[in-house]
């Protein structure tokens, strides 16, 4: 019998919503199987990063870079959107800015430097299919080769988005045009798990199939983590995957499906929108979203920020990192040396030669919200409403993501701590299925998850810290034995 995956995640789900009185059947699901409750997302927490790190097993740069300024690991997407000067000076690349990513692709070959799962299913004769409900970035880079190789890729954007493997009118004459977004997206919940267990799952023809569904990330972005519209898109959820866990009990598990189940972050409450932008521009730099038009800063904008300086001016970048230092609403501050109270973007995996000369988060509180919820934050993403829910930064609690492993090959019942991450999903997948695991990733094959292997690995935690004048920062990271990348455990301004 084939061992086969199905990979079903949440976008944007706490694990603190995984109960019994909230969602009964992921609990219950959880407590059943195999849990790792120190998983974590990579940085930026930002969901096309994710998914980048999902298809590759690695994390977005290396931890240090050779003597030509080349990473050798990493798959390079840096964030949702990012500037790179070698690219362009014009302005930033929007992964779900089909345009550009053509233009994009044209300039570096791959967009994903590394070698995701599309290629390695091709290779090795399997099938590999996708559907998912998040943005048109969210469906090209879970699959970017998928009319090169003939792979389905279903997304509620339409046939344009949609791959050419997939009879996209055939599904709308049979189950219907997809529901209008909304919030709670709830119609398109469930539209997408009809179309997951009476179409993609019906043949069974995949070898790995992935589930996205873009809840509760949108209902926590615009109506506040733990709202009644939140809520009631967590219920949908939880509906919906008891109807799946329903059909894999009773029929996939005969077919050697295993169940992973994720998060691809979690998210925090905005408590005030800060105009970075705006603030460096009143502190005397030259500032817009690309290098053009006599700007010596392309910043992007966000909660999770990133600056690029021309030339890579080193004194530049130290007057930036002094300013972002003195005011009260910058967070954790990161740069390619990690001098001037800087970190070292290497220390978390993010430096390669797409890098920008500064990564920065805004500043986060350890306080509740309106609803409970503990995680604030101020941001920069002015379309999210003050309450509203956000993620791309290092506070603990949206890196952490839920991760579940279910099935045949797997232990029932168990906890196990050791950290882990979404870079662990595609090596662990590959070692189910007893394929080869590229050397270009970066995580872990999960083997204490397995029935015929032994314990977990030694794993040990390291605190960073760094400071300038009364500024003070620190970020923990967790190293486990055999892997050579640390893991992301969250990390807080302290001065």
């Amino acid at each position: 019998m084939k061992e086969k995956f199905l990979f079903c995640l949440f976008d944007g789900l706490r694990r603190d919503f995984v109960r019994q009185d909230t969602m009964p059947n992921l609990s219950t699901f959880r407590e059943s199987w195999v849990d790792f409750p120190n998983s974590s997302s990579v940085f930026p927490s930002e969901t096309r990063v994710q998914v980048s790190s999902f298809v590759t097993g690695a994390f977005p740069g290396d931890s240090k870079l050779s003597s030509e300024n080349y990473s050798h690991y990493g798959h390079g997407v840096m964030a949702n959107v990012f500037f790179d000067s070698n690219q362009s000076i014009s302005g930033p690349l929007d992964t779900s800015n089909l345009e550009k990513m053509g233009k994009a692709e044209k300039y570096y070959g791959r967009i994903q430097k590394s070698k995701n799962l599309s290629e390695i299913m091709a290779a090795a004769g399997k099938d590999y299919s996708i559907l998912t409900t998040g943005k048109i970035g969210n469906a090209k880079l879970l699959n970017l080769n998928a009319n090169k190789l003939n792979q389905k890729v279903f997304s509620i954007w339409g046939a344009d988005i949609s791959s050419k493997a997939i009879d996209f009118g055939t599904i709308v004459n049979r189950f219907g045009p997809v529901p209008k977004q909304d919030l709670p997206n709830n119609a398109v919940t469930e539209y997408a798990t009809d179309l997951l267990l009476n179409y993609f799952l019906e043949t069974a023809i995949a070898d790995v199939q992935v589930m996205w569904f873009n809840e509760p990330d949108l209902s926590f972005h615009y109506k506040g983590i733990g709202s009644e519209e939140s809520l009631s898109s967590i219920q949908c959820l939880d509906k919906c995957f008891g109807r799946i866990v329903d059909w894999w009990s009773t029929e996939g598990t005969k077919d050697g499906w295993h169940l992973i189940v994720a998060s691809d972050h979690a998210q925090i409450s905005t408590i005030e929108q800060i105009n970075v932008q705006r603030e460096l521009s009143n502190a005397g730099f030259t500032v817009g979203d690309g290098l053009g038009d006599g700007n010596d800063i392309a910043l992007k904008r966000s909660y999770s920020s990133q600056i690029t300086v021309k030339n890579r001016d080193k004194i530049l970048i130290q007057q930036i990192l002094e300013f972002l230092h003195e005011q009260a609403w910058c967070g954790l501050t990161f740069s390619k040396t990690g001098e001037n109270g800087a970190l070292f973007m290497g220390d978390i995996n993010v430096l390669n030669e797409r890098s920008p000369d500064i990564n920065f988060t805004l500043r986060t509180i350890d306080g509740a919200n309106a609803f409970g919820y503990p995680g604030l934050c101020f941001a920069d993403n002015p379309d999210i409403p003050i309450g509203g829910g956000v993620h791309g930064g290092l506070h603990r609690i949206e890196l952490n993501n839920l991760l579940i492993l279910a099935g045949e090959k797997f232990h029932q019942q168990k906890i196990c701590n050791t950290p882990a991450g979404i870079v662990d999903i595609l090596p662990t997948i590959l070692w189910g299925m007893g394929l080869d695991i590229p050397s270009s990733v970066m995580g872990r094959p999960l083997m204490e998850a397995f029935e015929d292997h032994g314990d977990a690995p030694a794993w040990s935690d390291r605190l960073l810290s760094a400071s300038n004048g009364r500024y003070a920062q620190n970020m923990l990271l967790s190293y486990v034995d055999g892997v050579g990348f640390p893991y992301l455990r969250g990390g807080h301004r302290t001065g």
